[in-house]
């Protein structure tokens, strides 16, 4: 699973119960009263370790949390959530903690996975290990490449993904904010147990072969922000491009990455504007699992991932984030995007979507997410850790 759970009606009435979920310079809508300063929710999370804050002291500051979801593709499930903070040999207190965040899950109907995203920051900051792990064995669609056949019910292809990939970025500062990337990605996905969904008769693998993937990705990024995990202010403008070799066709391709991001804070007005535009391009014979999406907890929020897949995606979204009182704060969003098989054609047919979230700290400026996002003819929530982007 994607670093992403789905939301469960108790996970959303406890975030509900207590944020300065953003840094401390940004306006909330309410002075926290004294009698919400410390109440019996924050003492139950405190022995979880999801207390609001970061023990600097310790080798690693670890928080662990019980989720429950319920989608129609997985049924119910269960799932832990561990987040960790802490600080590399010759950190400063002043500089953003190195992070480590887990997410695992089990569900009614056999879903099951993992993932683990860990960001180490070394020499104060100027050089930064990213570590990307995916393990999971869940529900997944599948629609066919497009817009026009995203948009057919009757496309809908059930199966069973099975994926494994191991993604490792180091990253050198050559300049002020400026930084040259050099990773991996390695890749295995089959799509176990393939069938159509209306006639429930079972399809030929051959459509959506297993494969094993492996590339080189060389990236270039600019970022000014003052928290990677949940920024107030600065830019992120980042080029990713990589070259795969597809082990089972033995074919190469090239996937290409390119995101822009600003973050304003309002002040005096409670609360911030993040605004986002990504796209990503490909060249060659792309493998079902390597196809350019959008859908999921990050890219267009209220539809399914996996839906709309093509060649080329473009999609943009703008995010006023507001804490509220405490530790709890609210996300309102809108979003517009798009795939095709040319990129000329990405303003063809635009695909729409809105929604809203809860935002709850646990820990120094670490969120927990809770999001509920309505696309054309749908409507998916969320529960995840971390802001969007």
């Amino acid at each position: 699973m994607n670093p992403q759970t789905h939301l469960s009606l108790g996970s959303l009435c406890a975030l509900a119960l207590s944020s300065s979920v953003y840094a401390s310079d940004i306006e909330p809508l309410f002075e926290t009263p004294e009698y919400l300063e410390h109440t019996w929710v924050d003492e139950v999370l405190d022995v979880f370790g999801a207390d609001g804050e970061f023990d600097e002291n310790k080798t690693i500051d670890m928080s662990y949390l019980p989720t429950a979801y319920y989608t129609p593709e997985k049924k119910f499930g269960v799932g832990l959530l561990m987040v960790g903070l802490y600080h590399t040999e010759g950190s400063s207190s002043t500089e953003q903690p190195s992070s480590l965040v887990v997410n695992s899950f089990i569900s009614q109907n056999k879903s099951y996975g993992v993932s683990i995203e860990n960001m180490t920051y070394f020499n104060q900051g100027k050089q930064r290990l990213l570590l990307d792990v995916e393990l999971h064995n869940e529900a997944s669609v599948y629609y066919g490449k497009g817009i026009a056949a995203g948009d057919v019910d009757s496309n809908k292809h059930e199966f069973d993904e099975i994926l494994y990939s191991f993604k490792p970025t180091w990253m050198t500062a050559f300049g002020h904010h400026y930084y040259l990337g050099l990773g991996g990605d390695v890749t295995y996905a089959k799509a176990d147990k393939l069938e159509h969904s209306e006639s429930g008769s079972a399809v030929s693998s051959r459509e959506l072969p297993s494969g094993t993937s492996a590339g080189v990705v060389i990236s270039s990024i600019y970022d000014s922000r003052d928290y990677r995990l949940n920024a107030s202010k600065g830019w992120l403008f980042q080029l990713d491009a990589g070259v795969y070799q597809d082990f089972e066709s033995d074919n190469t391709y090239s996937l290409y990455d390119v995101e822009l991001a600003n973050y304003v804070n309002l002040n005096p007005v409670p609360g911030l504007i993040a605004w986002q535009v990504q796209g990503q391009f490909s060249e060659g014979d792309v493998p079902w699992y390597a196809l350019p999406d959008l859908g999921g907890s990050s890219a267009m929020r209220g539809y399914i991932k996996g839906r709309y897949r093509d060649d080329h995606m473009m999609m943009g979204q703008v995010e006023y984030r507001v804490p509220i009182v405490q530790r709890l704060g609210m996300v309102f969003w809108g979003a517009a995007g798009s795939v095709a098989p040319s990129v000329s054609a990405l303003s063809d047919d635009i695909l729409t979507s809105y929604g809203t979230g809860f935002r709850f700290r646990i820990k120094d400026k670490i969120n927990l997410r809770a999001d509920v996002g309505f696309g054309q003819n749908e409507t998916a929530f969320y529960l995840n850790v971390n802001e969007v982007f």
